[in-house]
C-alpha cells in the first residue's frame, strides 16, 4: 500500500442541501446524525465524500460550490447525480418503504414493488461507476448505510479491485423478518463482498450471522469475537460490533458555556425529547406514558414540563404525514385535558432546535426521555450525558435502542410499549436520590468519554484497512477540486 493511500467516504445523501436565491445557488450543511459523527472523524483529512447532492443535474459551478463548503467544515465532498425517477423508486421506494421499515420491525409498512427493486440496482452500479472513475486500486473505499447492500458486486463486475467496509447505522433484523424480503439471497451475497461489515450492537451481528447461515449456502463462520470471520467463495469478510458515538468533548466543552438564565424553565422539572419525526421514535407512546404519569402522580401538575422538539423528516412518504396528524391530536388533547390557565403540560417544538439551544436544553433539563420502537444507536442519548457537566440529569432510554445495550447498567431502562410502565419509571427517576442519579450519571459520562467518536471510527478503520483516520494525508486548503481528484 502507498503512503498515500486515499479513503472515500460514501453514503446515499451528501450532508447539504442546495438552494437558489435571488438567481444564485447558495450550499449548505445539513445537520444529522451521520454528518455529525463524520465530521470529526473526517476533518481536515485529504478524505472524499460522495453522494446525492439533492438535484437532479449537477453543474461544474454547483460541484464548485459544493466542494468550496465541504471544505470549510474539513473535508471534500463529491456529488452524484440522480434522477427524478430514481430519486422516487431508489430512495422512497427500496430504501424508505422496504428496507427502513421492516428493519425497525415495521412490516406492516413495507411495499415490494418489483421497480423498487430495479431502481436500487441501478443506483448502486451508478455509484460503482463513480468510484470506478475517481478511485484507484490502493484507495480505500468506506460505505455507509442501506442504501448500498450491492455496491462491492459491482464494482467487481466493473473488474476493480478496491479494499471495502461497510457500516450499517440502522439495526439488522432477525430471520423471521428478514426472510420477508424477496430479494434476501441476493442483499446477503452483496454484503458478503465487502471486507469489513460493522454493526451497532452484538444482537444485529446475531442477526445478520444467523440470516447468512438460512439463506446462503457455502458459508464457513470461522470465529465469533472479538471480529467474526467468514469465509465465503474463497474471500475473508470480517463481521464485527462498532457502536457509534459522538465528539465527547465538544458536547461538553460547549455545554460548560451554556447559560442558565437563557433556559426557559428554570422554575419547572423538565423532561427533554429530541427526535425526528419517524414512527420508529415511539412519540405517540411517549405522550400517552406522560399523560398517564400525570394522572397517576397528580402532585407533579405544574412543576414539571414535557418538552419535545421534533426535527421534520426529509423522507417524503405518507405515513409520516399521518403520525403527525395523530401526535398534535394527542398532544392537544393532553393540554387541553391537563393543562390549566397557568400550566402547558407539553411544550411541543415541530422543529430541529438551533444547535446552542439544543445544547442548552441538554445541560439543564433534569431528564431525557427517549422512547424509541426500535433504534440502530440513538446518538441523542449521549449528546445528553456529554453536556451533563455537572452530572445532574437522569435518562430514560428504551430497551430497544443500540445505547441501551452500553448504558443498560446506569440509565433507566424502559418498554415503550409499556405505557404504565413509562409512567412509573419516569416517577421513578424524578423520585430518585440525588446522589444516586449522580453516580449513575458519571459512570455514563466516563464510558462516552472513553468510547468516543474518534473510538469509533479509528476502529473501524484500523479493523478494515490497518489505518487510522490520523494516518490519512491532511487536506490543503488550496488545492482545487480539479487537481484534487487528479491524486484520487
Amino acid at each position: 500500500m502507498r503512503d498515500n493511500t486515499n479513503l472515500i467516504v460514501v453514503s446515499a445523501i451528501l450532508p447539504i442541501h442546495i438552494k437558489k436565491e435571488n438567481g444564485k445557488y447558495q450550499v449548505h450543511i445539513s445537520p444529522g446524525g451521520l454528518v455529525t459523527a463524520l465530521k470529526q472523524v473526517l476533518h481536515k483529512r485529504k478524505a472524499i465524500w460522495i453522494g446525492w447532492a439533492g438535484s437532479e443535474k449537477i453543474t461544474p459551478k454547483m460541484k464548485n460550490l459544493i466542494y468550496e463548503e465541504g471544505k470549510k467544515e474539513g473535508f471534500l465532498l463529491y456529488p452524484v447525480s440522480l434522477t427524478n425517477k430514481e430519486v422516487e423508486d431508489f430512495f422512497n421506494g427500496f430504501s424508505n418503504s422496504i428496507i427502513w421499515p421492516m428493519f425497525h420491525t415495521f412490516q406492516y409498512y413495507c411495499r415490494f414493488e418489483p421497480e423498487y427493486w430495479k431502481a436500487y440496482r441501478e443506483v448502486n452500479k451508478k455509484f460503482a461507476r463513480y468510484l470506478k472513475s475517481i478511485s484507484t486500486e490502493e484507495d480505500l473505499i468506506w460505505v455507509h448505510d442501506y442504501h448500498f447492500f450491492l455496491l462491492p458486486e459491482y464494482l467487481e463486475k466493473l473488474g476493480l479491485k478496491r479494499k471495502t467496509a461497510f457500516f450499517l447505522h440502522i439495526p439488522f433484523p432477525n430471520p423471521e423478518l428478514f426472510f420477508k424480503i424477496p430479494w434476501r439471497v441476493e442483499i446477503l451475497r452483496g454484503l458478503l463482498k465487502y471486507d469489513l461489515i460493522g454493526f451497532h450492537t452484538f444482537v444485529d451481528r446475531k442477526n445478520f450471522l444467523d440470516c447468512i447461515d438460512g439463506l446462503v449456502k457455502d458459508v464457513n463462520i470461522l470465529s465469533t469475537d472479538p471480529i467474526t470471520e467468514i469465509v465465503y467463495n474463497g474471500k475473508k469478510v470480517k463481521v464485527g460490533v462498532f457502536p457509534i458515538s459522538i465528539d465527547f468533548q465538544t458536547y461538553q466543552s460547549l455545554a460548560k458555556k451554556s447559560k442558565k438564565e437563557e433556559f426557559p424553565f428554570k422554575d419547572k422539572i423538565v423532561i427533554l425529547g429530541v427526535d425526528r419525526l419517524d414512527y420508529t421514535k415511539g412519540l405517540i407512546h411517549k405522550v400517552k406514558a406522560y399523560k398517564r404519569f400525570l394522572e397517576k402522580y397528580p402532585r407533579f401538575h405544574k412543576k414539571t414540563v414535557l418538552v419535545q422538539a421534533i426535527a421534520p423528516n426529509i423522507k417524503k412518504i405518507p405515513e409520516y404525514d399521518q403520525l403527525k396528524i395523530e401526535l398534535e391530536h394527542i398532544i392537544s388533547e393532553t393540554n387541553g385535558i391537563l393543562g390549566t390557565p397557568d400550566w402547558t403540560p407539553i411544550y411541543y417544538f415541530p422543529r430541529r432546535l438551533p444547535f446552542e439551544k439544543l445544547i442548552n436544553y441538554y445541560r439543564f433539563s433534569d431528564v431525557c426521555w427517549i422512547n424509541s420502537i426500535k433504534d440502530g444507536m440513538n446518538l441523542v442519548a449521549k449528546e445528553y450525558i456529554a453536556s451533563q457537566v455537572e452530572d445532574k440529569g437522569a435518562l430514560i432510554l428504551s430497551e430497544f435502542t443500540g445505547a441501551a445495550a452500553e448504558l443498560r447498567d446506569f440509565a433507566c431502562l424502559v418498554n415503550p410499549y409499556d405505557i404504565e410502565g413509562c409512567a412509573d419509571a419516569l416517577y421513578r427517576v424524578l423520585s430518585k436520590d440525588s446522589e444516586e442519579k449522580r453516580y449513575k450519571m458519571k459512570k455514563m459520562r466516563k464510558h462516552i468519554k472513553h468510547y468516543d467518536i474518534s473510538w469509533w471510527g479509528n476502529t473501524i478503520l484500523e479493523t478494515a484497512f490497518g489505518k487510522k483516520i490520523q494516518d490519512f494525508p491532511e487536506l490543503k486548503e488550496d488545492i482545487p477540486l480539479h487537481e484534487l481528484l487528479k491524486s484520487f
